[in-house]
């Protein structure tokens, strides 16, 4: 049914003081017999309001280092103590992506734990590479769309050798993009590790963030309509508008100053 998208679902990580440190999560999930009592909040949880299930990370166990204590319940939607609360955009205050989502006394089965009890920050971390190897062919797509409508922006304007030069960066960002992806995905098909997927995610997020600052700054030139040029990245809008809802795309997946550490870390072998 989830592939036939006839039910969908939302992801339960983020908390007011656990966003890029997921591993301080706080929700409880308190083993009662044969369900489990959760209690707590989750916030910036996309999709919440349409969702049917969500995929929950819990702390099971409060007595053990942080990252160890953690589970995953699958946690349906319409459960009694269960409460979302839509959270509206600055940039379009009648749209609502990311919600609140609160439990309260919240009865799950305990047949409902993916896994091992406890080894929910494996899963974390499988979950989260998944979607930032993901989330490049988004940027990507994205980062070209941009570019077409950059491309007749300097044709119908006629830019400037400094305006070719910023348009001309963007396409560089766009071909390596594709090409540090397709390196990735030929790792992943063979079953190695592919680093290059935190590198995807920081470089795809932050290239098509400089590229629609290229389209804000270049479309705010007389007489240009900035609702028709822009570039229907998210949903409709200018570049201006665009280029706001840019910085959310920084940081689903972990943040870029997230995706830093693990590339010091993990790839460059950087002390912590």
């Amino acid at each position: 049914p989830t592939l036939r998208a006839e039910i969908s679902w939302c992801l339960g990580m983020s908390e007011p003081n656990a966003g890029s440190d997921l591993a301080s999560l706080t929700t409880r999930a308190v083993r009662d017999g044969d369900r489990f009592v959760v209690n707590g909040q989750k916030v910036w949880t996309s999709g919440a309001q349409h969702a049917d299930w969500c995929f929950c990370f819990v702390r099971t166990n409060p007595d053990v280092p942080k990252h160890k204590g953690i589970s995953v319940l699958v946690i349906d939607m319409k459960s009694p103590g269960l409460e979302y609360r839509p959270i509206a955009e600055l940039t379009e205050p009648t749209y609502a992506d990311f919600n609140e989502v609160f439990f309260t006394d919240v009865e799950v089965p305990a047949t409902n734990l993916v896994g091992e009890l406890n080894d929910g920050w494996r899963l974390s971390m499988g979950s989260l590479a998944h979607e930032r190897a993901m989330l490049w062919i988004n940027y990507a797509y994205d980062l070209g769309a941009v570019l077409d409508h950059l491309v007749s922006l300097g044709q119908e304007h006629g830019f400037d050798a400094r305006q070719r030069d910023a348009v001309a960066s963007a396409y560089i960002d766009h071909q390596a993009l594709q090409a540090i992806g397709y390196s990735g995905f030929a790792k992943f098909a063979k079953g190695q590790a592919a680093p290059e997927h935190s590198i995807l995610k920081l470089f795809g997020s932050e290239a098509l963030q400089r590229a629609l600052l290229v389209g804000a700054e270049e479309s705010g030139m007389d007489g240009v309509d900035l609702d028709v040029l822009g570039p229907k990245v998210w949903r409709d809008g200018g570049f201006i508008t665009q280029y706001l809802r840019s910085f959310g795309a920084t940081i689903p997946g972990g943040t870029s100053e997230i995706q830093r550490n693990i590339i010091a870390e993990r790839i460059l072998g950087l002390p912590r």
